[in-house]
């Protein structure tokens, strides 16, 4: 919280699971970058053994416990982490990754509050928050990439897409694309991963 000219905070590759409450006198912040950076944003046994030096039992409890860290346990994603209340005060904020919204509505109401983002990557979410991150998302109108990690159908009531997005990485079983992607003018990149789509 000390920090107060800082810009930049990267902490991938970290088993932080939750940012502490004093982040939010980091008024300075333009980047915040969370989770693991492997391919896909999960964690694999792979990645503990390489990374930490671990041997093959000791990645396997690490694996273990923290898939039981409640926010965590909710879907297959590892190493996202939750964002604190007040982080809408950031009004700095340009990049958002690896952020983990299943824990509450909090976390997605603060994101929605974040209008001054233009890159957004957030996992967690599902049938039961899937709306008000679909309203939060038609909120940040300067959002120029997003990705998201999602169950089937969860990122259809999204009515306003941001007009400006040239980047989009969807992550999950959608069965089919949303139709708010025709929307997307300025669209040059989309990704899809671990998908199911039948339109692929």
């Amino acid at each position: 919280g000390n920090l107060r000219q800082l810009e930049t905070l990267d902490i991938r590759g970290t088993s932080i699971v939750m940012l502490p409450q004093t982040i939010i006198k980091l008024q300075k912040l333009q980047h915040l970058h969370a989770g693991f950076p492997t391919k896909g944003n999960y964690l694999c046994t792979r990645h503990v053994l390489h990374t930490y030096g671990f041997n093959q039992l000791d990645a396997c409890t690490s694996l273990c416990c923290r898939a039981a860290t409640p926010c965590v346990m909710m879907d297959k994603d590892y190493g996202g982490v939750v964002l604190p209340g007040g982080t809408r005060k950031l009004k700095s904020l340009h990049t958002v990754r690896g952020v983990h919204v299943s824990c509450g509505d909090v976390v997605i109401q603060e994101i929605g509050r974040l209008t001054g983002l233009r890159k957004l990557g957030v996992m967690g979410i599902n049938e039961k928050n899937n709306v008000k991150f679909c309203s939060a998302i038609s909120n940040l109108s300067r959002l120029e990439s997003l990705s998201v990690q999602s169950d089937k159908g969860c990122l259809d009531d999204i009515s306003s897409p941001p007009k400006n997005l040239r980047s989009l990485k969807l992550e999950g079983r959608l069965g089919v694309l949303p139709v708010w992607i025709k929307k997307l003018q300025n669209l040059v990149k989309l990704k899809l991963s671990f998908t199911t789509s039948s339109q692929v």
